[in-house]
């Protein structure tokens, strides 16, 4: 895992010496809401009609923080590569783990999850004199740099170390003067595998995050490019 990431980092140091590739580099910090889905497929005591641990549920949101370094790179007419370091947690809020069946003692638990993460993504911009809207569509390589899992821990506690998910988001840059952007994105990460599959019990993960950073440009104002015929005085 170690070989993994650390050819990522060489990848993006490999891609920042070619000057041609790259149009921006930015840093961002971001806020992110996350949730688990259970399903217990399991089948019900039909005598006691007692439940099933885990219960098939949706839990509450757990609010968090990331932060990265962005790559903006290549630069065709209303496309470009985007690629990312990026520390970010995850996790949910279990505000009613039942933890007994037969006294229905339930508790509160908080399942916690720092990962690191390699993002690349196909930006689609659309460009205008007043600000700059784009279309992100990618996915993310994440590694677990720890956890903590109270609730739920035979399954919460057993979701990968190493994972892929996809990731779409939308972006608002609005005009600036100068090489420094202010930019934010919106983004949309589901697992569309997941986590733990296991004896009927499946689980997955959904995080939502919202960023705020700065882009540093090459190119000055809002990135266009005018190639309007320029008028010469003949005397």
């Amino acid at each position: 895992m170690k070989k993994l990431i650390a050819g990522c980092c060489l990848l993006l140091v490999v891609l920042t010496t070619k000057a041609q590739f790259i149009q921006g580099i930015g840093v961002f910090g971001s806020g992110t809401s996350s949730r688990h889905d259970y399903s217990n497929k399991n089948a019900r005591d039909t005598i006691n009609w007692l439940p099933q641990i885990p219960e098939s549920h949706r839990s509450t949101e757990r609010q968090s923080w990331g932060a990265g370094v962005v790559f903006e790179m290549f630069n065709f007419s209303g496309f470009r590569l985007q690629s990312e370091l990026e520390y970010i947690n995850k996790g949910a809020l279990e505000r009613n783990e039942l933890v007994n069946i037969y006294t229905n003692e339930r508790r509160k638990g908080t399942n916690k999850y720092k990962y690191v993460a390699f993002n690349n993504f196909a930006k689609f911009r659309l460009e205008s004199f007043n600000f700059t809207s784009s279309l992100l569509i990618g996915a993310r390589l994440e590694y677990m740099l720890g956890s903590s899992t109270p609730a739920y821990s035979s399954v919460s506690g057993s979701f990968k170390k190493l994972w892929v998910s996809p990731d779409v988001g939308i972006g608002f840059e609005p005009y600036s003067y100068g090489k420094f952007k202010i930019f934010t994105e919106l983004h949309y990460n589901p697992d569309v595998r997941r986590q733990y599959n296991k004896d009927n019990v499946v689980a997955s993960n959904r995080t939502w995050e919202l960023r705020v950073g700065i882009m540093w440009r090459k190119k000055k104002l809002n990135d266009l490019d005018c190639n309007a015929p320029r008028y010469h005085d003949p005397y």
